[in-house]
């Protein structure tokens, strides 16, 4: 047989059952749509995840007591200074902050300086001072806020501190900024009950960032009761975030996209009278097993590569276009605050290869196995079964 007259009959036969296949095709490409969903989610997520942390310092030191985070003493900073590789220590101030009138918790730093990576998206072009305060978007919108406006901060003794809002962030994630509030040194110690001369932890930056971990070893053995966290180890633990959000949404739909392939029709389980029938009548006009298999081949292919095709599209529209409206939750969790940020189209090859994979191999063995059995049949005891 000609391989272009297989092609001709198997289309056709698709199109004699076409209610069948309109039926089929809308349920594979769901399935495909939705498992291609997630990958793409997943993968978006990890690129958004370095973009925000390409600016982090290579290492941090914290100081842990009763399991819990405590303030260090500045003159800490200069035992710091003289290990071999460190190029600059910074103390940092920072912590969280329970806004009452939101039920929201913001992250408040304190520094005289912006932080690196940060952008404006306004700004009255003033320093920051004992009496003004930088926010982010977020923050702004669950109080229904806007620049220049004055708010009222309260401290762990309940003494009020004023603000005017002299600036609003903006950055190539709004993961970074959402929820970020940044003070004076003076007050953000006063916020979060540190002394004068006290910091939250210590950031490192290395002369040469390949060194990291061996510096992460010897401030380690040097000092007990620290932790040491580099940056190298934080991205590690969000990609390993995102990937095991990402699998429990995988496992999932792989199996229903399997329990599908395998219920799908009569395809894994055999095949009916009238396609018995068929194929006894072609292996009767002529045609050997092989073509049977091949027509049947090209059948599988048109389908699954038509589901396949509707479902990464399908993915592409819920996962960017529409900002994946239900899933990306699920990979945030849950705040009173969440932040605003945008899926950036992310293409990979292995997400790619891998929809294919799982969408193609599964329903084509469906398909041959049970064609193949029909077909050796001899085609006068195939007529009399039927």
């Amino acid at each position: 047989m000609f391989k272009q007259q297989i092609i001709r009959y198997a289309f056709q036969t698709l199109q004699r059952r076409w209610q069948k296949v309109l039926g089929l095709l809308l349920v594979y490409t769901c399935l495909v749509g939705f498992y291609a969903s997630i990958l793409f989610v997943t993968s978006s997520l990890r690129h958004e995840t370095q973009a925000v942390l390409q600016n982090i310092p290579e290492i941090w030191i914290q100081k842990i007591q009763g399991g819990r985070l405590s303030p260090m003493p500045d003159t800490f900073g200069d035992s710091l200074r003289y290990i071999r590789g460190v190029k600059e220590v910074l103390p940092r101030i920072w912590g969280y902050y329970f806004d009452s009138p939101t039920g929201a918790v913001m992250t408040l730093i304190s520094t005289e300086v912006l932080p690196k990576g940060l952008k404006w998206l306004q700004s009255d072009g003033q320093p920051l001072d004992t009496a003004s305060i930088w926010v982010g978007q977020g923050f702004l919108k669950l109080r229904q806020l806007a620049l220049g406006d004055f708010i009222t901060l309260v401290d762990g003794q309940n003494r009020a501190a004023n603000f005017q809002i002299k600036g609003v962030f903006e950055a190539e994630a709004d993961l970074l900024t959402a929820d970020l509030l940044l003070v004076h040194p003076s007050q953000g110690r006063r916020l979060l009950g540190l002394l004068p001369n006290e910091a939250t932890d210590f950031a490192l930056n290395i002369h040469n960032p390949q060194e990291a971990d061996n510096i992460a070893r010897k401030i380690d053995k040097k000092f007990a009761g620290l932790r040491i966290v580099s940056a190298a180890q934080l991205r590690a633990t969000y990609q390993a975030l995102f990937s095991w959000r990402g699998a429990l949404w995988l496992y999932g739909s792989v199996l229903a996209l399997l329990a599908f392939l395998i219920l799908v029709w009569e395809r894994a389980s055999g095949i009916d009278a009238d396609e018995k029938k068929e194929l006894a009548l072609l292996r009767a006009v002529g045609w050997q097993v092989t073509d049977v298999l091949w027509m049947k081949l090209w059948q599988g292919l048109m389908v699954a590569f038509t589901a396949t095709l509707q479902g990464v599209l399908l993915a592409y529209c819920f996962s960017f276009i529409w900002q994946a409206p239900f899933l990306r939750y699920f990979f945030a969790g849950w705040s009173v605050l969440y932040p605003h940020y945008q899926l950036q189209p992310v293409w990979e090859l292995s997400d790619l290869m891998l929809v294919v994979t799982v969408s193609l191999i599964p329903y084509l063995s469906a398909t041959l196995y049970p064609a193949w059995r029909g077909a050796i049949i001899p085609p006068a005891e195939a007529m009399q079964k039927s």
